[in-house]
């Protein structure tokens, strides 16, 4: 197999970027509902068609509710101040499309940053922005530290889907509210 890529990061450093975009994406929104959940996942990185299992690429999501989803706001302002943001920050657009349905239209939008970290943002039934790693080398998961969510979503609550790292459940002293969210917004997530 052949040697992949240089990463900047590994599996447990790349969480910390990762959300670090979320919460800058999500500060670059006006009038902003608040996501429903957040979750973590892995996908395998390939090298000729092989799974290494050596590095994965993690993936952030987080995802508006079915109603905040429906809204213009959400399906097509929020593309619109998104791609201002990321090419302001000098991100380059990869994707930008729009698909006309019957009944509503879908988009994509994707941005990449030098650091080899991907931001997608999906309006389709749900609305949801994912960032993704790149391959990255994996590590232990004890070694992965608890990243408080953005956008409104309480750290551990309902909405914080990310257990599986945590079996013992997420550590007190982690429970820290991201800086770029508002107390009033975990009102409802209790």
């Amino acid at each position: 197999m052949d040697t992949p890529p240089a990463s900047e990061y590994t599996q447990a450093e790349a969480y910390a970027p990762v959300e670090t975009a979320a919460a800058e994406a999500v500060a670059a929104l006006h009038d902003f509902p608040g996501f429903e959940q957040r979750s973590w996942a892995e996908m395998p990185c390939s090298r000729r068609g092989v799974d290494d299992p050596d590095y994965t690429n993690i993936e952030v999501r987080y995802r508006f509710s079915i109603a905040d989803s429906q809204t213009d706001l959400v399906r097509q302002q929020y593309v619109d101040s998104l791609r201002e943001h990321w090419i302001g920050k000098g991100y380059r657009i990869v994707t930008d499309d729009a698909v006309e349905g019957t009944t509503r239209t879908d988009r994509n939008l994707v941005a990449h940053r030098a650091d080899g970290v991907t931001l997608w943002y999906n309006v389709s039934g749900y609305v949801g922005l994912y960032i993704q790693s790149g391959c990255v080398p994996t590590s232990d998961i004890a070694d992965i530290q608890y990243i408080p969510p953005t956008g409104g979503i309480r750290p551990g609550g309902k909405g914080d889907k990310v257990e599986e790292y945590f079996p013992g459940g997420i550590p007190v002293t982690q429970q820290a509210v991201n800086p770029f969210d508002s107390p009033e917004s975990f009102e409802d997530q209790l």
